[in-house]
């Protein structure tokens, strides 16, 4: 009877740790639709894989963090955001849709190889737009790899990242 105590205790206190480790309220997801790997068409593997790309914060951090997820293959690539530029704001007084076209450093770290580094990443989110919100991100790896990714958003954007790209700091 201790010993499954015991055992229902570790669970639990591993359950809790988790949970509390997993808070990464997200600001944004996007499933992904296409994939074009340095010039090789990989859409078929991407979609398979069940590949989308998300923005989040985590718990007591200002940062932001994106994250390129397989989640039928259990692997991705995350880490923080910084260096943002914004080239150009559109809104629906100019437009036919609100959005946002900006570049920044992402600081990665892979799941699957242990793989880290700095990669240049240029990304058009589109809020509002008549077809459905959605993304074009190209990724250029510290390795000169192009990675280049488009798709649709999952439920809704968070206003916040918008205003967080233009004022630099994320706001809860």
């Amino acid at each position: 009877m201790k010993k499954l105590f015991f055992l229902m205790m570790v669970l639990l206190v591993s359950q809790v740790s988790r949970a509390q480790n997993d808070y990464n309220p997200i600001l944004a997801k996007y499933v992904i639709t296409k994939a074009i790997n340095n010039k090789k068409d990989c859409t078929e593997e991407v979609v398979k894989s069940g590949g989308y790309t998300a923005f989040y914060v985590e718990k007591n951090n200002d940062a932001i963090y994106m994250e390129n997820v397989f989640a039928n293959d259990n692997t991705k690539s995350y880490g923080p955001i910084d260096n943002i530029k914004i080239i150009r704001r559109s809104d629906l007084s100019q437009y036919k849709y609100d959005g946002i076209v900006f570049s920044f450093d992402w600081h990665y770290k892979d799941s699957y190889e242990d793989d880290q580094g700095v990669a240049k990443v240029n990304a058009i989110l589109v809020k509002d737009k008549p077809k459905g919100n959605c993304f074009i991100m190209k990724i250029l790896s510290d390795d000169s790899g192009l990675i280049e990714y488009s798709g649709e958003l999952i439920g809704e954007v968070n206003d916040r990242i918008l205003d967080y790209f233009i004022v630099g700091k994320y706001t809860r």
